[in-house]
């Protein structure tokens, strides 16, 4: 099997195997990315990117782009919840001469993963191929392979490197042996996104924080298909309730109720329930033969 000496193989096709190939691709590196969904995944998460990110994704006008189909909060602020007052405001314009870009860009993950993909399909080194799971890897001191399973059933593929972005169960750093090391913390955060406009009807910014001595709020504003946009609504939940009780609808109207009372009921368009991991890899490199060829039939 000929190897590519400069191929790179990429596991993943979130935001950071696309940023990868991106990155690597305008540089005249052959790049193959697999990712085991039929298309990007359309959801809201991760929507906050930050100065020195998009100082990062300033090639090829890629943060402008994200300002363009997200939305620009320079400003963040802190309120007490039973009181109303607004406690404190920050200005990301203070670090004008410090950063390209003072202030933080509100555009959901899957509008980012889109921009990259729009820029890939211009680079003839960069093969996508969505619906191709890596299943398999092997390395010796020359090359590495992976094993990928798509539409015509497994193929293996050779590469003079591997990035393994494919999340927190990583298919290639179990099969690398790498240890994953950290704990889970038992806590759990839900988010309900509604169209109900806080700014207009409440004049909260788009990115408010809500402090409470039993809870908690974070409001974040996305742009979502366009004006006027939705809200994203965090709270901390009882680690002991069943996920479907606190993502219920009555759950939804009760935590919206108590932070923000209205007459009306609020229309929940999307709900989730997240937890949070304190775990890295004990390494983000292995060189060298770390799983022994053998032969396949």
């Amino acid at each position: 099997m000929a190897v590519d000496e400069r191929r790179v193989l990429i596991a993943g096709g979130g935001p950071v195997g696309l940023l990868c190939a991106w990155l690597l691709g305008r540089r005249g590196v052959p790049v193959v990315l697999f990712d085991d969904n039929e298309r990007p995944q359309a959801d809201p998460r991760a929507a906050t990117t930050h100065p020195a990110t998009l100082e990062l994704l300033s090639e090829d006008a890629l943060a402008a782009d994200m300002a363009r189909v997200g939305l620009v909060a320079p400003i963040f602020q802190f309120w007490d919840r039973p009181s109303g007052e607004l406690i404190a405001q920050f200005d990301h314009a203070v670090l004008r001469n410090d950063t390209r870009y003072p202030y933080v860009v509100q555009c959901e993950q899957f509008k980012t993963a889109k921009l990259m993909l729009a820029r890939l399909a211009g680079l003839a080194n960069v093969e996508v191929r969505f619906g191709h799971a890596v299943v398999d890897v092997a390395q010796t001191d020359r090359s590495i392979s992976v094993d990928v399973r798509g539409p015509n059933g497994i193929e293996r593929h050779a590469g003079a490197s591997l990035i393994g972005a494919d999340g927190g169960r990583s298919t290639v750093r179990k099969q690398c042996g790498i240890p994953f090391e950290g704990f889970t913390w038992p806590e759990r955060f839900v988010v309900f996104t509604t169209p109900y406009d806080f700014e207009a009807n409440r004049g909260y910014c788009p990115r408010s924080y809500f402090a409470d001595p039993g809870s908690w709020c974070n409001c974040f504003k996305v742009s979502a298909d366009g004006p006027p946009g939705l809200w994203r609504t965090v709270f901390p939940t009882d680690p002991s309730q069943p996920e479907q009780d606190v993502t219920s609808d009555a759950a939804a109207q009760a935590l919206m109720q108590k932070f923000f009372p209205s007459s009306e009921p609020y229309e929940v368009v999307h709900r989730n329930l997240y937890v949070t991991h304190q775990r890295v890899a004990a390494t983000f490199r292995k060189a060298g033969r770390f799983w022994p060829e053998t032969p396949r039939m």
